[in-house]
């Protein structure tokens, strides 16, 4: 009896455990936005049905093999057209009529993430550009660059635009839609959009080499107010403090030529550092702020992933190499 009823308690707790992982900032089934609700809601329908399958399959099979062996080895023709029945039926009609519900749900599925109609806004168009190993993201429009953040407004469709120069790499957001792969040589689009605001994260679905794990960005969905205000200020140079010029001449000595910031340097090879000081997450490491601060990530760059930093930050003493993180600490909107 005992064992029975540590059998029940398992058998209502696996599942739950299970279910908490359908939930979280980089999870399919946790949608945010009309794409993510048509793939979610395919993911259970398939769920559900081939679940029926299974149910189905197994209790055939656990009754072929309570049966009782009655009928002799020199089986009769009628059994043996029975049996034939069973394999058309089984391998044959049951595959196509499963084939044919898939095909019938996916393809309008497909054709709406493709679409993603959208009549209240015009769309808002930002290029993707897959690095190694990092995501830089730009506004055509306002002439805005990021690394590794991605910004939209809610409700709002966003047309993702996929470049990329070296290796395949592929652009997903699992709340808020499918996913697209970033060929070289080709430009491939995506339509995105949120219905609601928050903090989700996407990644790199496609292995593109060592620093694959690292291809994470963060996307901040912010209302329309928000979204305007945030494309003002960033827009803006930033001004550098009295305090804090012999720091920002020796960023831009330094480090100008790889990295941008906003009225103090325009290099492009790395992130933009633009505002870094108000980034949740640092570009690298992707940990929380609190736990790697700035002067860490500058001090310790993956030498196997960032060969090139880890050789130029050596050349630089620690005092003035600590000077350039107070400042880009402070660089906020």
């Amino acid at each position: 009896m005992a064992h029975r009823g540590i059998s029940k308690i398992i058998n209502v707790i696996a599942p739950a455990i299970v279910l908490t992982g359908c939930s979280g900032p980089q999870s399919a089934l946790d949608p945010a936005g009309p794409g993510a609700d048509v793939i979610a809601w395919l993911w259970w329908g398939m769920f559900a049905f081939f679940s029926l399958v299974l149910i189905v399959v197994t209790g055939l099979w656990l009754h072929a093999m309570a049966r009782r062996a009655d009928t002799p080895n020199d089986a009769d023709a009628d059994a043996v057209r029975l049996t034939n029945r069973w394999v058309i039926a089984g391998g044959l009609i049951l595959p196509l009529v499963s084939i044919s519900i898939l095909l019938a749900v996916g393809i309008p599925a497909g054709q709406y993430l493709l679409t993603l109609p959208d009549e209240n806004r015009e769309p808002l168009r930002v290029d993707a550009h897959a690095h190694r190993w990092w995501w830089g993201f730009y506004y055509p429009d306002s002439d805005i660059h990021t690394g590794n953040q991605l910004v939209i407004p809610v409700d709002t469709t966003v047309e993702i635009y996929g470049h990329t120069d070296n290796v395949i790499h592929a652009f997903w957001v699992p709340r808020l839609g499918g996913k697209i792969d970033l060929v070289p040589g080709r430009v491939n689009t995506l339509k995105l959009r949120a219905s609601e605001t928050g903090v989700m994260r996407g990644q790199c679905a496609e292995f593109c080499g060592t620093g694959h794990a690292h291809m994470i960005f963060t996307v901040r969905v912010l209302s329309q107010p928000e979204f305007a205000a945030w494309q003002h200020r960033q827009g803006q140079p930033h001004e550098v403090a009295e305090n804090f010029s012999q720091a920002a001449d020796d960023f831009r000595n330094h480090c100008g030529n790889c990295h941008r910031v906003r009225g103090v340097s325009n290099g492009a090879k790395g992130p933009d550092l633009s505002n870094i000081g108000a980034r949740s997450l640092s570009h690298l490491q992707h940990r929380q702020a609190t736990e790697l601060s700035i002067a860490q990530w500058l001090q310790k760059p993956h030498p196997r992933f960032y060969p090139e930093q880890a050789e130029k930050v050596g050349d630089i003493d620690p005092e003035t190499l600590n000077g350039i993180a107070q400042w880009l600490e402070t660089l906020t909107p």
